[in-house]
């Protein structure tokens, strides 16, 4: 499976030098599809130090999520960075992957316009979730949800999405979904996989248990909906497909199916 990913790089001893080197080791564990601009920042958390030069590189990867992290961490460590218990303390070079497969991985992604910025212009169709305070409010909580979610998956998920009516307003809605959970060859059925989830994922922020629904592809595509008799209008994928302008994505691919006319 190929991953995607966007890379956080910034380095403020021998900027210039160092991010040269460390597109070039990044560039052979994965393909480099995009670099965004690179700007200098003043250090935000410990002042006492040389300004950073910060940027991203969009990449593809056969690399896990862990897997890459750890690849990033031992090209830290040759191109000489050197940890303390100061975290904001001066480095070589700092590498971290802040979006993959279009989960938001670094909290960093809402506040920081040096990352914000070229995150969007690379993957616009997360602009609805940059830009949703309570899914920043909630990150961590949001994030352990869809890690439970992949342990539970026999295969990835194709994407996740969140209701906007609790992500973006802070409200649960009796017999509504919070989380949608887009799937594909799957050979389990849906009630055994909802039961796992069930047993699983994490209450939400408001102690209340977290609403999912499971869908496959194929019946979001409408390619099985017709074998199956699916007429009605109060179906979670009518309901899906009608309101998808409205929900978050929060993981995978943003465009799973296509709407019928």
């Amino acid at each position: 499976m190929i991953n995607s990913a966007i890379i956080g790089v910034g380095s403020n001893i021998r900027p210039e030098e160092n991010i040269i080197k460390a597109e070039k080791e990044i560039a052979s564990l994965a393909s480099i599809i995009r670099k965004s601009d690179f700007v200098y920042t003043k250090p935000l958390l410990y002042e006492s130090q040389d300004d950073f030069l910060n940027g991203v590189f969009q990449i593809e990867t056969l690399h896990e999520y862990q897997e890459l992290k750890k690849r990033l961490k031992e090209i830290e460590h040759k191109l000489g960075r050197v940890r303390t218990g100061n975290k904001n303390a001066p480095r070589t070079i700092d590498l971290d992957p802040v979006v993959f497969n279009n989960q938001i991985k670094d909290k960093d992604v809402f506040s920081r316009d040096f990352i914000r910025n070229p995150v969007l212009d690379m993957l616009p169709e997360l602009y609805n979730t940059v830009t949703c305070s309570n899914y920043e409010k909630h990150f961590y909580e949001v994030k352990e949800i869809i890690e439970s979610i992949h342990e539970v998956l026999p295969v990835p998920p194709v994407s996740v999405f969140g209701a906007a009516g609790w992500f973006c307003s802070g409200g649960f809605s009796e017999g509504y979904a919070d989380i949608f959970i887009i799937i594909e060859n799957i050979d389990e059925s849906k009630n055994e996989i909802n039961r796992k989830l069930r047993k699983s994922v994490p209450l939400s922020a408001g102690g209340s248990p977290v609403q999912l629904r499971l869908l496959h592809r194929e019946e979001l595509e409408g390619k099985a909906a017709g074998e199956a008799g699916i007429t009605d209008k109060g179906s979670y994928v009518e309901l899906f497909i009608n309101q998808f302008s409205s929900h978050i994505l929060l993981y995978g691919n943003p465009r799973p199916f296509k709407v019928q006319a």
